[in-house]
């Protein structure tokens, strides 16, 4: 038996132009078995079949699209989106050269296998499991993925694996060496939607003759480009344990002099010396703040107050790279964080997001994760 869900009348028009989610407010019901390893049919009021997803009964988003239209997908188009995807990394030509052995595969949505994302690092293989339909599909995706990975798979799908919790996943970018812990860490890794950012702001701090400092640095990528560039670089995380792989990844690339490191708080006081400036490019790249429309004004507001603190330090000509990690919390709301800091002038040079390994379902605005705006300091 096909499970169907029944929209409101005044459930809003849906289609490609739409996105993929289906929330909850706009469901009427739902007929059937609640099965996540089975695709569910979407209906309007008037029982007219608009597409088919993947279902959460009891989540914010209970159908994830993965096809418009009344006709049902393929019985294999979960295997055919997943060799899709990684032949499509290949027709953007990454894992070709050894110069950069981690980035994304599977992007969710944007590769129309919505809750699903698998990073590569190497050899090794991390899948992130985000909803129930993606972790009944457990084993299919092992099935596809054991004859492509020389290395290991990891899986995070909400539990922790004790046996992982030492491993550690290496890989190059942009002919760097880097390492970082392999899950249960932080997320996926080494977040590799800023991996281009990263040699944009090196080049950057190269021009203004640095230093570069990042704040929220994680395991260094910010900092050892920007040194590999051949300048000073500091970078400031909370974790003791991601700064320890921080010096790793300087050390392992002869960057130990050029690099230094603080443990505090991004949004404390930034009182120590080494953070003092004038510093050519500043990074400031925080955790998620906004997990909602309703935390957005006081994200801002938080972002500005750091923001307030950090601006003082970046030399006239200098470089501020802002980051939001929350799709609630826009380019204008960085602008509005960057106006709040205090009357010194600049102007966006830059608007950045992940690379083109991290695809977007044309309409899935909430797929637009990841906004950094540059902006050059230009006072009169």
């Amino acid at each position: 038996m096909t499970t169907r869900v029944a929209l409101r009348r005044d459930a809003g028009r849906i289609g490609p132009e739409s996105g993929p989610w289906i929330r909850q407010r706009q469901v009427a019901k739902i007929w059937g078995p609640p099965d996540p390893a089975s695709l569910a049919q979407l209906v309007d009021h008037r029982d007219v079949v608009l597409g088919w997803g993947l279902l959460a009964p009891d989540a914010d988003i209970p159908l994830r699209l993965v096809q418009f239209g009344d006709k049902p997908p393929a019985a294999d188009w979960f295997e055919r989106r997943l060799a899709s995807a990684l032949a499509a990394r290949a027709g953007l030509g990454l894992g070709e050269t050894l110069d950069t052995t981690a980035y994304r595969e599977v992007n969710s949505e944007g590769d129309g296998l919505p809750g699903l994302v698998i990073d590569r690092y190497g050899d090794d293989r991390v899948v992130q499991l985000g909803t129930p339909a993606m972790t009944a599909r457990r084993a299919a995706i092992l099935e596809f993925l054991r004859p492509r990975t020389p290395g290991q798979i990891f899986v995070i799908a909400g539990e922790a694996a004790p046996d992982a919790a030492e491993s550690v996943l290496e890989f190059r970018e942009h002919g760097l060496w880097f390492s970082c812990p392999a899950p249960p860490a932080q997320k996926t890794g080494a977040y590799l939607d800023q991996r281009d950012n990263r040699r944009l702001a090196a080049g950057l701090a190269a021009r203004a003759g640095g230093p570069l400092l990042d704040l929220g640095c994680h395991v260094g990528g910010f900092v050892v480009h920007a040194a590999a560039a051949g300048v000073r670089a500091v970078g400031l995380d909370q974790s003791a344990r991601a700064l320890s792989f921080a010096r790793r990844n300087a050390a392992r690339n002869d960057l130990t002099e050029r690099t230094a490191f603080v443990q505090a708080d991004m949004f404390g006081a930034l009182d120590d010396p080494a953070l003092a400036g004038p510093f050519g490019v500043i990074v400031f790249d925080p955790p998620r703040i906004a997990t909602g429309s309703q935390g957005r004004e006081r994200a801002v507001a938080a972002m500005a107050r750091s923001l307030g603190r950090l601006v003082p330090r970046l030399a006239p000509g200098g470089f501020l790279l802002a980051c939001s990690c929350s799709h609630h919390v826009g380019r204008a709301d960085l602008d509005a964080a960057l106006l709040g800091a205090g009357p010194h002038g600049f102007t966006r040079v830059h608007a950045l997001g992940p690379g083109p390994d991290h695809p977007v379902w044309p309409g899935h605005v909430e797929g637009e994760y990841l906004r950094v705006n540059v902006y050059q300091r230009r006072d009169t």
